[in-house]
């Protein structure tokens, strides 16, 4: 909602606030609940305190392949959001479809070579995967507030541009935790820039690369194009694409995790670029016009030696 994002506090945001004392009272309550657990490996939980995109999944990616690079093998748990698999716990495969195991799950499991599982309950997700899988390390796509799930070390990703908006809770405002939450973590990481308000560990980078068809052709930069960005914050994507010198003159937003209307596959008057999100959820292979932006995201080797150090050390 844009009054979250607003400078000042907006007259729907005081109107709400009165239902932020009972989600306080929810949180406080669940906080109360932690449980550690011990499942035989880490877990490393990778969430966020707002609603919204901040860059999870690309978080998730660049830690993975550098534990592995370091020898360490990894498995990743998810809700699985947007998809209903036939049971659970689920275990994604490169050849499932989104609207079995989710987006962001199915996109894992294409760029990562390591298991991954998607559950609603992370918990029975983990037991799985170490039951089937035996990884030195698990993570967790998201999972910051389901407290079912044993964690020993969690990381919170921020959007640098957003940051926490007007700093109140749902439905007020974009959070799903208090600020304060953020003493409790190990580490913070914002999204592509940082944030003017908001102390953060690193700053996650995601490098475009040039967008493509499934032909392997590339998109010229500095024409008109539709775009689509079925995501947390698809601002963030559309201004990616006019800072690379795209001219958009037509917008889809289906919503987070939504697929794209099939208008907007249809309308060819003009090349449709789209996140490697929404092109998950399509069928294959894309029509010739459409063109896929591919994120690689990197985080400073300063953290990531610092996240691999603690996780050996609960390994001992």
């Amino acid at each position: 909602m844009r009054f979250w994002y607003q400078n000042t506090i907006t007259w729907p945001a005081r109107l709400l606030t009165p239902m932020t004392w009972l989600m306080t009272s929810i949180v406080g309550y669940r906080l109360k609940q932690r449980f550690r657990g011990d499942y035989g490996a880490p877990v490393l939980v990778v969430g966020n305190l707002a609603v919204g995109g901040t860059g999870k999944s690309p978080a998730i990616q660049a830690l993975v392949r550098y534990l592995q690079a370091q020898g360490l093998g990894c498995g990743v748990v998810s809700r699985g959001y947007g998809g209903k698999a036939p049971h659970y716990p689920w275990a994604v495969t490169p050849n499932d479809s989104a609207a079995v195991c989710g987006d962001e799950p199915l996109m894992l499991a294409r760029s990562l070579d390591c298991p991954v599982v998607v559950d609603p309950d992370r918990d029975q997700a983990v037991r799985f995967l170490m039951e089937h899988h035996r990884p030195d390390v698990v993570i967790s796509d998201d999972g910051l507030q389901h407290y079912r799930l044993g964690r020993h070390f969690e990381l919170v990703m921020i959007d640098g541009r957003r940051g926490f908006g007007n700093g109140r809770l749902l439905p007020a405002g974009p959070l799903r935790e208090p600020i304060s939450r953020l003493a409790l973590v190990d580490w913070v990481v914002a999204r592509e820039q940082q944030p003017t308000d908001i102390t953060v560990d690193a700053v996650l980078s995601l490098n475009p690369e040039p967008a493509t068809n499934d032909k392997g052709q590339v998109l010229v930069s500095g024409g008109e194009i539709d775009a689509c960005a079925g995501i947390g914050n698809p601002e963030a994507f559309f201004q990616q694409l006019a800072d690379q010198g795209y001219s958009i003159k037509r917008r889809w937003t289906p919503g987070d995790h939504q697929p794209l209307p099939e208008d907007a596959l249809a309308h060819a008057e003009r090349p449709l670029v789209m996140t490697e999100k929404d092109a998950i959820k399509l069928p294959q292979p894309l029509p010739e016009h459409c063109y896929v932006v591919r994120l690689q995201p990197s985080l400073p080797n300063e953290l990531l030696s610092t996240i691999e150090q603690a996780l050996r050390k609960a390994l001992q």
